[in-house]
């Protein structure tokens, strides 16, 4: 007889079966394997891909980024990477690493030569972002993979794996890295290709993962237990400076958070704040403010007030602005005024 728990669990097992919606093996195993294939029309579109990219992080455009990481076809070796360890597959390992390399020297080279040419090679917003990458960029890189390899496995997948280009961001990094190369600014250059590194190599993990729940029969019997577990090694490895990168970006984040909170609630509500600026690195806050006339004690009183925060290791720096006019303006109102007698004895002698 049956249960209530075994229907229960027959349910949830057909809400999330993937097997059953699933494309032929053999199906799934071409299209990885002609996607790992990188010549012809691929390096066509990876230069072009390469070039909108750069013209995109030179001008801060988002939307020239996202369309080079859309038109991209690099994606093919990487999942390449993950199916071949998931079937044990050495030989398609093999083409998969030497495919995924050469994209990667190909869109150094392009992108090196674009920011050689072109006058405009600055260190935008843009173009950093993608030089300091963080666990969230790894988880997002994991996931990707996992979503990008389900969509393969399935007859129409090609919206999925066109957001899983855009959410994983392989493409920019690369630019970055060639931007470094270009103006020999080395941390740009390890900062970009570590950061590809990270979404390749975890794009490969989630891959790995979905390729064995998907139970896919391997192509060998011989084992590949030593690659896997270089492949766990490498995996571990990449993962601690990204861990450390995101705890600096969150305390860095955190700083700036209180400091403009400071800033707001008990500077810019008792003199008007023009700007401010917030060095982490120095644990320095910069405001300037504009003042009737200057105030010899108001840099005292602010940072008493800022040793009662948490900010009681921070420096905190005012500079003063006399608004123009303002202790005048008394004056000026007298002024107007007697402005405004004349004019009005002046429209009396004229109307007699």
């Amino acid at each position: 007889m049956i249960t209530r728990i075994q229907i229960i669990k027959r349910y949830f097992r057909s809400l999330f079966d993937l097997k059953g919606s699933q494309e032929d093996e053999v199906e799934t195993d071409k299209e990885v394997r002609e996607g790992v294939v990188f010549k012809g029309k691929n390096l066509w579109l990876l230069a072009f891909a390469i070039f909108i990219s750069c013209i995109g992080l030179n001008i801060n455009s988002k939307a020239a980024v996202i369309g080079a990481m859309i038109i991209s076809p690099l994606m093919g070796p990487i999942f390449g990477i993950g199916f071949s360890l998931g079937v044990s597959d050495l030989d398609l390992l093999k083409v998969s690493i030497q495919n995924a390399l050469r994209i990667v020297l190909i869109s150094l080279i392009v992108a090196t030569i674009y920011y050689l040419i072109t006058p405009y090679a600055i260190a935008t917003d843009e173009l950093l972002s993608f030089s300091h990458p963080t666990i969230f960029d790894v988880l997002l890189a994991f996931l990707g993979g996992m979503a990008g390899f389900i969509a393969i496995s399935r007859h129409n997948g090609t919206q999925v794996l066109i957001g899983v280009a855009v959410a994983t961001s392989c493409i920019p990094p690369l630019c970055t890295a060639s931007f470094g190369l270009a103006t020999l600014q080395w941390e740009y250059f390890v900062g970009g290709l570590y950061t590809y590194f990270i979404n390749a190599l975890f794009i490969c993990v989630g891959s790995y993962i979905i390729v064995k729940y998907l139970k896919f029969s391997p192509h060998s019997k011989e084992n590949v237990k030593n690659v896997n577990s270089w492949f766990g090694v490498l995996i571990f490895l990449a993962i601690i400076p990204a861990m450390y990168l995101a705890y600096n970006f969150a305390i860095t984040n955190m700083f700036i958070s209180k400091a403009n909170q400071f800033v707001t609630n008990e500077i810019d509500t008792k003199h008007h704040v023009v700007q401010s600026k917030i060095d982490f690195k120095n644990k320095l806050i910069e405001v300037d403010v504009t003042v009737e006339k200057y105030d010899d004690s108001l840099q005292k009183i602010i940072e008493k007030q800022l040793q009662k925060t948490d900010l009681k290791d921070s420096k905190i720096k005012i500079y003063q602005t006399i608004e123009a006019g303002r202790s005048n303006r008394a004056e000026f109102d007298k002024l107007n005024a007697e402005i405004e007698l004349l004019r009005n004895e002046i429209n009396k002698i004229k109307n007699k």
